[in-house]
């Protein structure tokens, strides 16, 4: 049984990472498949991955087809529409474009890359605004602990002076996290206000 199981598994792990469904291999409509391909913008090694997908199910790829399909699929794809939209994800070009259409797509897709890479950066001094405020709650209500354990009874002295010497501390600490979170703050606002006005003027020119 486990043995089963195991190949089972491993079976619906193939299934999963293969780039055709045995329906798909069977159904022979080559021509599609390359145009879908070439819209998206797949290398022409994809047909590599269809034709290890397709041999598991006896069926064998028609190429030509394929290929000619594609390179028609190539001209959806490699507009400058098509080439913001895929760097302001951060989608990875292969270089698929013939050199009548390269230039345009890369000149949208390097405009997309500067969008992504603005928002990245927004986000990432976003995210250290936030890991800055959790240690500035968290400080805080280590200070609120030190204040009540202060005001028990009986206390000793050298309790006493252990905790304000913590105390002290951590009010420094706290001194120098605010300070820190408020440049980043800063910093966050202006990398903001560049995202939304790049997105604001990029958006009006690539739009379809």
């Amino acid at each position: 049984m486990r043995a089963f199981a195991a190949v089972v598994i491993a079976g619906l792990a193939l299934a999963g990472c293969a780039s055709m469904s045995q329906g798909e291999c069977l159904s022979g409509d080559w021509g599609p498949v390359g145009y879908q391909d070439g819209a998206n913008g797949h290398p022409p090694s994809r047909l590599d991955d269809h034709a290890k997908a397709c041999a598991a199910y006896g069926v064998r790829t028609d190429a030509q087809t394929y290929l000619d399909a594609r390179e028609r699929g190539l001209g959806e794809y490699c507009r400058p529409q098509r080439g913001y939209r895929e760097g302001r994800m951060g989608r990875r070009y292969h270089g698929v474009c013939p050199s009548g259409l390269a230039a345009g797509f890369l000149a949208g897709y390097d405009d997309g890359r500067r969008l992504h890479d603005a928002e990245e950066h927004r986000d990432a001094l976003r995210e250290e605004v936030r890991r800055h405020d959790r240690r500035i709650g968290d400080i805080n209500d280590e200070l609120e602990e030190i204040a009540e354990a202060l005001d028990a009874p009986g206390l000793d002295k050298r309790a006493r002076g252990s905790l304000e010497s913590d105390r002290r501390e951590l009010r420094r600490k706290l001194r120098d996290i605010k300070a820190r979170r408020d440049h980043a703050w800063h910093q966050e606002r202006a990398a903001e206000d560049h995202a939304t006005r790049l997105r604001i003027d990029l958006t009006g020119y690539y739009r379809d």
